[in-house]
């Protein structure tokens, strides 16, 4: 019954006319990729026809070098999926990856101090918001509605899913720096990228390489 009534939405459409959204709102800067998603909607509402869409990415100046924020992101990368299979809303999530799950930081290469600054915290934050919100808009076919609202920036206060994570940084021995500075254990000036995951398990962050492999099961965003 739940699958029957989330096919009453059109959710491939429902992502094209919130891409098209996005993208008006950069005025004639996105112009032919505005008329190029208003042809997907056309195809789509006349001849049911979506494979043309996964045409837009791959190569320099595709669709693909479009960045517009984690909104626009997680929304193209759903539309991406659909347009291979309209029908195939059960692996929607799936078919984001890794965007925005992971923690960045740096680890000291002199002393191994791992640490992270209060603006990756709080991006990292941010980008699970909007997993989590777009997930669930997807779910009922209002990723239009959402990006309308959200396009103003009346993004709610999250103070509250800083003070959790935050709890969960220093429970995982990471230290938390105001800036991207010296060490703040050696004052030291050398290090390595480090990249961490919530593994809900052990309520700790996990190291995670960013090489596209696919998430443990028991490995998911903080805020589902």
């Amino acid at each position: 019954m739940e699958n029957e009534k989330e096919n009453e939405f059109d959710h491939y459409l429902d992502a094209l006319k919130a891409l098209e959204y996005i993208l008006k709102q950069d005025g004639d800067y996105y112009h032919q990729w505005v008329l190029a998603i208003k042809r997907d909607i056309e195809l789509w509402e006349t001849q049911r026809q979506s494979h043309q869409h996964q045409g837009h990415y791959g190569g320099m100046g595709s669709f693909s070098d479009i960045g517009g924020g984690p909104y626009f992101n997680n929304i193209k990368s759903i539309a991406y999926h659909l347009a291979g299979d309209p029908n195939n809303i059960e692996s929607v999530e799936k078919s984001l990856g890794t965007l925005g799950l992971h923690l960045d930081g740096r680890h000291c290469q002199k002393c191994g101090n791992d640490d992270v600054s209060k603006k990756k915290i709080e991006l990292y934050i941010r980008n699970h918001f909007v997993r989590s919100e777009i997930l669930t808009s997807f779910k009922n076919g209002t990723l239009y509605e959402l990006v309308k609202k959200r396009c103003k920036k009346d993004l709610p206060n999250l103070d509250e899913e800083y003070k959790t994570v935050v709890n969960i940084v220093e429970n995982s021995s990471i230290s938390i720096v105001i800036d991207s500075g010296t060490c703040p254990k050696c004052k030291s000036e050398n290090f390595d990228f480090k990249h961490w995951i919530l593994n809900n398990s052990e309520g700790k962050f996990t190291p995670f390489k960013l090489d596209g492999s696919a998430l443990p099961d028991d490995i998911r965003s903080a805020f589902k």
